[in-house]
């Protein structure tokens, strides 16, 4: 019986039954904030954040990582911390802006992506190159949040998704902690 046996295999599903969660909650605070619940929505996307940090960190510690997790985990961070966060903002902030803020929430889930794939393909030892979308995602979900409870004007949210965008695809490096 390989390392993977009876007693193991569980505990190999969890890294998946994760990033599912993760998956889960992402589309959750999609579904959300269309019905204009947008703190909720806020909240949601932290959670997945949850879930996205435990994932790989218990992949390792049981020693079943995998090809196939590592893509499903970069799915997983598209649709929480790119589409959720994009759709958020853009149905929270640029109502009056739509043609600005459709090409905002654009631009933040293709920089996303992007970073991702840089990501996967290349290989940086404890740096990360350009803002993880992960951190991307939960800042700008974070700024949901406080946008919901507080007036900020469109403009604001506007400036932020560009330096967050740009962050997730420039080439500085920050140091993995």
């Amino acid at each position: 019986m390989n390392r993977i046996g009876k007693t193991l295999f569980p505990v190999a599903l969890l890294p998946n039954i994760l990033t599912f969660c993760n998956i889960t909650m992402g589309l959750l605070a999609i579904i959300v904030a269309a019905s204009e619940q947008y703190t909720l929505a806020g909240t949601l996307i932290i959670i997945g954040a949850v879930f996205d940090r435990f994932d790989g960190k218990l992949a390792r510690k049981f020693e079943v990582t995998s090809e196939l997790g590592k893509q499903l985990d970069s799915l997983a961070d598209v649709i929480t911390f790119g589409m959720a966060p994009a759709i958020t903002t853009f149905m929270l902030s640029f109502s009056e802006l739509r043609v600005l803020g459709l090409i905002l929430a654009v631009t933040f889930v293709i920089c996303g992506a992007y970073r991702l794939a840089r990501f996967n393909i290349l290989n940086y030892d404890n740096v990360f190159v350009g803002l993880p979308i992960t951190v991307a995602g939960l800042l700008l979900a974070l700024f949901a949040v406080y946008q919901a409870k507080f007036d900020i004007h469109p403009y604001l949210s506007a400036i932020g998704m560009v330096l967050l965008s740009y962050s997730m695809v420039c080439k500085h490096q920050i140091k993995k902690v």
